[in-house]
């Protein structure tokens, strides 16, 4: 009579419900998600309510130094801490990888209920359990895939750096910016600030002139219009303020309800970047340029992967089992061991086509890389062109509203100083003040638009290091590429 597993339908069958019980157990409803959700809100509420350091963030009060907030922002940004746990990923997969190259012990062990007298009608005598246990030891001694996937694992952990440090750089560069665009918001409300004050003055004299018959209605009304648009100007200039200071705290991980005091004023710094010198320190310093020659390298790997399954594999292994029946003698009802030990050669002859599919890809695969790796290089040196051209204009544009600004205050002290002779008339003083705001705050906008410009073409050229600081020279002497001598050549 042939052996049988008694019920050996059942357990699975069993298995699978409990299974499939235990995956509904546990997952909440759109209800109950409401309920975790408010709990949430009102634990993250209770922080923002607090001016202490709490889980939504560090509480700043005080002075804020630039470079104090790109540190923050490089140790406490939500998505650069996501970006940095890419390491552990790296360092995974190098483990991993090794297992081409390391034996593999493996346990096993199993029981075989047989039906009662199936053994005696067959005349063994043995018993009818059946149980064993047994080790095996395997090693790898050949299979062409082991130092590719070696290398493979190292080329990843570089590409997983040049991305962390092309974040970090992300990061620096909008934390900058944040706290640049900061600063100028607190410039702009200072000037419609003190444009309403003076309109305010106006007014009063206004009105003090008209009782005494000497300016009209139109003047007072002019007058209140005046203030009237400076307020909401100042109220626009407020509400902006508020908003990038925002923005600079969730870059800087720092509580939202914080009230820093920025330092830092926006760097004017006049100089003049040759396309050439740009355009090689790019091509050599860039990190997402870094990133593309290391997948270019990672896929190479895999074709010499796939390449290597047309090889034969070779291991060689060792197994000691333990059986009851014993393994040598079936017929005895009692416990016995036998070990084995040997060499295993494989040579696939033929696999429905699987291995030349899988090396097509491979290969395509890596034709695209190289290709988005020149279309990289090409991107990069298109952008440091627009940049460096976008820095020249800025700086012109920062030179001539200094002169504005120059122009509107001078133009401002001799309409006021006519007025107070009779020469100039109340409408033209306003418009003079109007022109004056105006030509300020494009002032503080050219001074913030060239450093923005600066900084830009540092991140491109691959030199937005934590130590760069943005009130040096973009391309100082030192950070000059192998192969320049400096020269300054024009942009093509």
């Amino acid at each position: 009579m042939a052996p049988r597993i008694i019920s050996g339908w059942r357990l699975p069958l069993g298995l699978a419900a409990v299974a499939a019980v235990a995956g509904c157990v546990g997952v909440p409803n759109a209800e109950q998600m409401r309920a975790i959700r408010a709990e949430a809100a009102d634990r993250r509420l209770e922080d923002l309510a607090q001016k202490t350091t709490t889980a939504s963030g560090t509480y700043l009060a005080g002075p804020l130094l630039l470079w104090d907030a790109v540190a923050m922002a490089q140790g406490y940004n939500r998505s650069l801490q996501q970006e940095t746990l890419g390491r552990e990923v790296a360092r995974g997969r190098i483990q991993a990888s090794y297992a081409e190259a390391l034996p593999k012990l493996d346990l096993a062990g199993g029981y075989l209920r047989r039906e009662e007298g199936a053994d005696a009608a067959a005349g063994s005598g043995s018993s009818a359990d059946q149980s064993s246990v047994g080790l095996k030891l395997s090693q790898p001694l050949f299979n062409g895939r082991i130092g590719a996937a070696l290398r493979a694992a190292r080329l990843y952990d570089a590409w997983t750096e040049a991305g962390i440090r092309g974040a970090a750089e992300k990061i620096q560069r909008e934390t900058i910016r944040a706290y640049y665009a900061a600063m100028l918001s607190v410039h702009l409300l200072e000037v419609n600030q003190k444009a309403l004050e003076t309109a305010e003055r106006q007014l009063a004299d206004a009105q003090a002139r008209r009782r005494q018959g000497m300016a009209s209605n139109y003047d007072e009304l002019r007058a209140q219009v005046e203030v009237a648009n400076f307020r909401a100007q100042v109220l626009q200039a407020r509400n902006d303020k508020d908003v990038a200071y925002t923005v600079l705290y969730r870059l800087m991980g720092a509580s939202p309800e914080s009230a820093a005091e920025l330092v830092d004023e926006v760097p004017l710094v006049m100089e003049d970047v040759a396309f050439v010198d740009a355009a090689r320190t790019a091509l050599e310093r860039r990190a997402d340029l870094a990133e593309a020659e290391y997948a270019v390298r990672m896929q190479r790997e895999s074709v010499a992967v796939a390449r290597s399954r047309y090889l034969p594999e070779v291991s060689g292994y060792l197994s000691q089992d333990w059986a009851n029946p014993d393994p040598l003698a079936p017929g005895q009802d009692d416990w016995g061991s036998e070990w084995q030990a040997g060499v295993q050669l494989a040579l696939p002859l033929f696999d429905g086509l699987a291995r030349r599919g899988t090396l097509i890809q491979e290969r395509a695969k890596l034709r695209q890389l190289e290709i988005a790796r020149r279309d990289a290089e090409e991107t990069a040196l298109s952008e440091i062109r627009q940049l460096v051209l976008t820095l020249k204009t800025a700086a012109q544009f920062a030179h001539s509203q200094s002169r504005n600004l120059e122009t509107a205050q001078e133009a401002l002290r001799l309409v006021e100083a006519g007025f107070k002779t009779g020469q100039n008339t109340p409408v033209e003083v306003m418009d003079a003040r109007q022109a004056l705001t105006t030509a300020s705050a494009n002032y503080f906008q050219s001074i913030f638009n060239h450093a923005m410009a600066r900084v830009a073409l540092q991140q491109a050229m691959g030199l937005m290091a934590p130590d760069a600081l943005p009130d040096r020279p973009v391309l100082p002497a030192g950070n000059l590429p192998a192969g320049s001598d400096g020269s300054g050549a024009a942009v093509p």
